[in-house]
């Protein structure tokens, strides 16, 4: 029992606090008030500045043209644009750059969180995120559930604050990118790109192998495009065939 109590005590006493916390620290858990902060004020307001001042024709003409040459259905065409934007938009901010959009967002914000040292530490961890490839383990319900990280097989506690974002599937592959939120818990930065859950078992065949033959000439983020290429094409030859099979019926 003293030691069920003294380990209770270790969590309490190492959660991260509006207070007493200056440094953000991703394995260390975050307290339910602090975490409201962080995601409802914090980052909805980072995602206003960004919106507001890099999703404009500039960035979106390459990624439009994408979109449209890969004919995902209609209503996942604007999912697939908003998640091409932040991969676009982080890893051109990434890793550690002079200057990323979060970095510009801090100097912009200098006053509102010249006082707040876990926010603006928080914020520069965020740099490091860019999007991945997830296959959706165990739900705990539509908005807690485990995402595994494709490549590199790392489980992440998920939690989705948004109320309109769609309930994945377990056992589904979706593309989306993790912001940290403190004792290994993770939110998705907009809703993922979910793959029709048909397509799971051919995408899951050759991801690994896509990855690996792009990655021997490009960098990083240009695989990363590469890949989300050959899985929408997948995802596009799977939907055609069982339509086929459904109008030949």
């Amino acid at each position: 029992m003293m030691g069920k109590l003294g380990t209770v005590e270790k969590i309490v006493e190492l959660e991260q606090t509006v207070n007493k916390t200056k440094k953000f620290r991703p394995d260390y858990p975050v307290s339910e008030d602090l975490r409201q902060v962080m995601v409802s004020e914090v980052f909805r307001d980072f995602m206003i500045y960004a919106f507001d001042l890099y999703y404009d024709n500039e960035n979106l003409s390459l990624l439009k043209e994408f979109v449209k040459e890969h004919k995902p259905k209609a209503e996942k065409q604007q999912g697939l644009l908003d998640n091409l934007f932040w991969w676009r938009l982080l890893y051109d901010s990434g890793p550690n750059p002079v200057n990323s959009c979060f970095d510009d967002y801090i100097s912009d914000n200098y006053y509102t969180l010249r006082n707040k040292p876990f926010i603006k530490s928080w914020l520069r961890e965020c740099k490091n995120v860019v999007p991945k490839f997830y296959f959706i383990g165990h739900k705990y319900n539509d908005r807690t559930f485990v995402a595994i990280d494709i490549l590199t097989h790392e489980s992440l506690e998920v939690i989705v604050y948004d109320p309109i974002a769609i309930p994945p599937k377990q056992g589904e592959i979706a593309m989306g990118t993790l912001i940290p939120l403190g004792g290994g818990l993770f939110f998705p930065i907009i809703d993922f790109y979910h793959f029709d859950f048909e397509a799971r078992e051919a995408m899951a065949s050759c991801i690994h192998h896509h990855y690996e033959k792009h990655l021997k000439t490009s960098s990083m983020k240009e695989a990363f495009f590469h890949v989300v290429s050959v899985m929408l094409q997948i995802e596009r030859i799977i939907f055609m065939q069982n339509q086929e099979k459904l109008t030949s019926k």
